[in-house]
C-alpha cells in the first residue's frame, strides 16, 4: 500500500545549530520562520514537545509562549516565529518543536458516513544543553 507524504509546513531551523541553551534567565528562546511547504494556505500553530521512548515527540511542554500566537500561512511567504520555552519543567536532552495545521471545525452537526480527519504535522529536534555556568576571575 501506498502512503503519500504529507507536508502541510515547514520552520526553517538553522540545520547546523542543533544544540540550544538558556540565556541568562529561565528560558530557551528559539527564533525561527514558518513557510508552506507544498501545502494550500491556512492556518497553523507551533508547539514544543518532550522526548518520548523512541526518539518521538512525547508529552506538549506547557506554558511555552509563542509569537505569534495566530500564525496564517499563504503563498511563498515566510512568517517569523519566536519560541520562549520555560526551563524549569525542562532536563538536558533532546526536545521537539513541531508545526501543525490547525484542524477544520466542522460547521454541520450531522454528517453521513465515517469521517477522518488527517494533520500534517513536521517535527524537528533540538538538544537541550545546561547553560554553562560563568567563572568570574
Amino acid at each position: 500500500m501506498f502512503l503519500p507524504l504529507f507536508f502541510a509546513a515547514a520552520l526553517g531551523l538553522n540545520p547546523s545549530n542543533k544544540l540550544i541553551s538558556p540565556g541568562l534567565g529561565s528560558k530557551v528562546v528559539v527564533r525561527t520562520a514558518a513557510f508552506l511547504a507544498g501545502s494550500s494556505p491556512g492556518q497553523y500553530r507551533v508547539e514544543a514537545f518532550t522526548n518520548a521512548k523512541g526518539n518521538v515527540p512525547g508529552e506538549l511542554i506547557e506554558n511555552v509562549r509563542v509569537g505569534p500566537r495566530t500564525l496564517f500561512l499563504r503563498d511563498n511567504t515566510a512568517k517569523k516565529v519566536t519560541l520562549s520555552i520555560p526551563t524549569s519543567s525542562l532536563k538536558p536532552g533532546p526536545l521537539w518543536i513541531c508545526i501543525t495545521e490547525n484542524p477544520k471545525e466542522n460547521k454541520s452537526s450531522t454528517s453521513s458516513g465515517s469521517q477522518l480527519t488527517v494533520l500534517t504535522r513536521s517535527c524537528y529536534q533540538r538538544i537541550l544543553q545546561s547553560r554553562k555556568p560563568i567563572f568570574l576571575r
